[in-house]
């Protein structure tokens, strides 16, 4: 079947839950109650990625002003999560706030065209996100230690980045703008850190 995407309702949110438990590790998922939340503060940038009855992505966003709302930690770009602060309708950027699915189902890629339509939709400047970059601490572990700076920077023979995460993004238009540190907390993957990545709209 064919990967259709729309806007969350309430009755979605056991799913989303059942989702984002399924697709993030322990310590970074977000609770029913976030997904809640962004469901009623902002519930045009709320979509999920479907395959028939099976929901296969989930991605939600704020609209923010950049560059006044500088993003040094998720937790400070988002309210924690809940987005209630932090949302500006009157803002010029969206910030995608979250962005889990089922690995290489094709859904993490329309749910990012759709945030990437709803930014044209709404001539807002550019989309922007925070990623995470997961291959960080085991490559440390496993090859040999090196600045978080020089590996987001490490390349495949094929041209794309190193680091899964950050490959997926640039695959799909992003670029990295900033590395910054304490970015998430208890990414041990990722080692904390996070890439400020964006997606302007010409």
């Amino acid at each position: 079947m064919e990967l259709y995407v729309r806007n969350a309702s309430w009755e979605d949110i056991p799913a989303i839950v059942e989702l984002e438990n399924k697709v993030w590790p322990e310590g970074t998922r977000a609770p029913r109650e976030k997904f809640e939340k962004r469901l009623a503060v902002f519930p045009e940038g709320f979509f999920l990625a479907f395959n028939g009855d099976a929901l296969m992505g989930v991605s939600t966003s704020e609209i923010i002003a950049y560059p006044s709302l500088l993003p040094k930690s998720w937790e400070a770009m988002t309210d924690n999560g809940y987005i209630e602060k932090t949302h500006n309708p009157r803002g010029n950027a969206l910030y995608v706030v979250s962005l889990g699915a089922v690995s290489r189902s094709g859904a993490g890629s329309a749910l990012l065209e759709r945030q990437k339509e709803f930014v044209k939709i709404r001539e807002l400047h550019c989309l922007m996100l925070g990623a995470r970059i997961p291959g960080y601490d085991e490559y440390c572990r496993t090859v040999k230690e090196i600045p978080i700076g020089a590996y987001a920077s490490l390349i495949r023979e094929d041209g794309q980045p190193y680091d899964a995460e950050l490959r997926f993004y640039t695959r799909n238009g992003l670029k990295i703008k900033e590395i910054v540190p304490n970015f998430m907390e208890d990414d041990k993957e990722s080692r904390n850190y996070g890439a400020i990545m964006m997606w302007e709209n010409e």
